[in-house]
């Protein structure tokens, strides 16, 4: 398990950062009998993070969730902390907030990630001293993308996405997102997989030696998000999205994860700069800049 640096503004006050993921390519192999589907998929941390602050001490567990996203249980956060609770019988005061930056449903892995800074923070914090394995069990009844953001770094990720394995990926490969202004629920997005798909080869296995050669090129002809047809059908702007990048200099696009997000490579920073521009005067949706973040 990746350890986890906190900011320390004050004794009381620790803040951490909490990245999101881009998939750089996602197969959908088909539905277990368990109701979820078998993936393959390269899983990416970049950049874009939220940040997320705890103050421990007190005798209750307040929580503030963050701008736009759930203030209960339905926040993967909230849930973290109560579920670490009820595994270990721990039960501790803390005051809890999130500054979202992730957007919220866009295929970013925004609430996976504050799960899982969460539960990393508080097993340093409770001194829980629970091992890699155990928190990754822990966060998989939270999400498919929780033990990843437990796990750190680059990742492949096969059966529901709890299946890692680290790899080799070279930090600097510029991005430039745009999420629209819609969500995409994932549970949709599985749901309107095309019953057609065929598939000349595995895409990850080509990405992972564009990553390991840091090729750029080769990394943009490879990507592949099987879910991408089922979501465009239902949003067309997806597909412009991806045209307006290419035409903007990216050398390829791609949705993220479950969507709507779209990420454009560039082949360098001033390229992603300019590409960046360029899409926030198309009005299609929210201009993120952002690289990976690997390590």
């Amino acid at each position: 398990m990746s350890s986890l640096t906190a900011t320390k503004e004050t004794k009381e006050k620790l803040v951490y950062q909490s990245p999101a993921k881009v998939n750089l390519g996602l197969e959908v192999l088909g539905k277990r009998s368990d109701g979820y589907h078998s993936i393959r998929t390269i899983l990416v941390p970049i950049t874009l993070h939220d940040t997320i602050t705890i103050i421990p001490g007190g005798k209750k567990f307040v929580f503030h969730g963050g701008q736009g996203a759930p203030k209960d249980e339905g926040n993967l956060a909230w849930r973290a902390v109560h579920l670490l609770a009820e595994h270990t019988g721990t039960r501790r005061g803390l005051d809890l907030k999130i500054v979202k930056r992730i957007p919220i449903a866009a295929g970013l892995g925004g609430g996976s990630s504050n799960a899982a800074t969460v539960l990393k923070a508080l097993n340093e914090l409770w001194e829980l001293n629970l091992s890699s394995a155990q928190m990754e069990r822990i966060g998989l009844e939270l999400g498919s993308d929780v033990p990843f953001f437990l796990r750190g770094g680059a990742c492949f990720a096969g059966g529901r996405g709890e299946e890692l394995q680290k790899i080799t990926a070279i930090g600097g490969m510029e991005l430039v997102l745009v999420a629209p202004p819609i969500k995409v629920s994932s549970q949709w997005a599985y749901e309107s997989i095309s019953a057609e798909l065929t598939r000349s080869g595995s895409s990850t296995s080509m990405i992972k030696v564009a990553l390991a050669s840091h090729r750029v090129e080769l990394l943009a002809a490879h990507l592949s998000n099987d879910l991408e047809p089922g979501v465009v059908a239902k949003h067309p702007m997806i597909a412009d999205i991806k045209k307006k990048l290419v035409a903007a200099g990216a050398l390829g696009a791609q949705m993220s994860g479950s969507g709507p997000t779209v990420f454009g490579l560039a082949a360098t920073s001033a390229d992603a700069d300019r590409i960046a521009e360029s899409m926030g005067e198309t009005g299609l949706g929210k201009v993120i800049r952002a690289s990976f973040l690997v390590g």
